[in-house]
């Protein structure tokens, strides 16, 4: 297991974007529990904080964020940064999937939270799998049901945490943790009927996420957990 020590720093400004995950509740991850995030959805269904999900702040050097200057503002915010020279081929490339998988899922909240009229199971089923599934489905249906939207865009800032292949033979999985820094201050939630906005504004914060590598008949990477924190960024 290869562990990235990452410095939190208070954000440059600007900094600070969701499995979307951070529209009532930003996509947020992963050191958390099953409880945790359902607790998070419901305690936060009109205030983004939830993703996937989930950043480091800054780094100690390991890693250097690539982006392509044509990204978007969300691309260019969830570029990979996991290969590094602490990693071998193997973990580089688990590091490199995983991300990838994450990238998907902020994006798929964002779009699911502007929209969630819409049957979003099917995409959350390839991306993601419990208990973050059900606490984002919990989440999308409370918005629709309250008639609520977002607009705008989450900017987030994630980097790989920790990567442990090894497993056990306690029916462990491999798994990677992402560290992410959520800014869902463009990213609000609004009153479709009436127009009143009714997010909680909050600064850039921490979600941990963690992705795990299901075996067949899933046989591939999935968002497990978002714990959103209250830990600014």
């Amino acid at each position: 297991m290869i562990r990235r020590s990452e410095s939190r720093c208070a954000m440059a400004a600007g900094l600070g974007a969701v499995l979307e995950t951070g529209p009532a509740s930003s996509p947020a991850a992963l050191h958390g529990t099953a409880s945790r995030a359902v607790d998070g959805v419901r305690g936060r269904i009109v205030a983004l904080a939830s993703v996937l999900a989930l950043a480091a702040c800054g780094t100690d050097g390991e890693a250097t964020e690539q982006t392509s200057p044509q990204a978007s503002a969300s691309e260019t915010s969830a570029a990979s940064t996991s290969s590094g020279p602490s990693m071998n081929p193997d973990e580089a490339a688990a590091a490199d999937a995983a991300m990838a998988v994450y990238r998907d899922v902020t994006r798929l909240v964002q779009d699911a939270r502007r929209d969630p009229t819409q049957d979003w199971l099917p995409a959350y089923a390839q991306l993601t799998a419990d208990p973050y599934r059900s606490a984002e489905l919990l989440e999308i249906s409370a918005l629709r049901d309250r008639g609520i939207a977002h607009t705008g865009e989450v900017i987030h800032t994630p980097d790989v945490f920790a990567v442990d292949l090894a497993g056990g033979t306690d029916g462990t999985l491999r798994t990677v943790t992402i560290q992410d820094c959520v800014d869902t201050r463009d990213f609000p939630a609004t009153v479709k009927a009436t127009g009143d906005v009714v997010s909680v504004d909050r600064p850039p914060h921490v979600a941990v996420a963690t992705v795990v590598f299901y075996p067949p008949p899933e046989d591939r990477w999935l968002v497990a957990t978002v714990d959103v924190q209250d830990e600014t960024c």
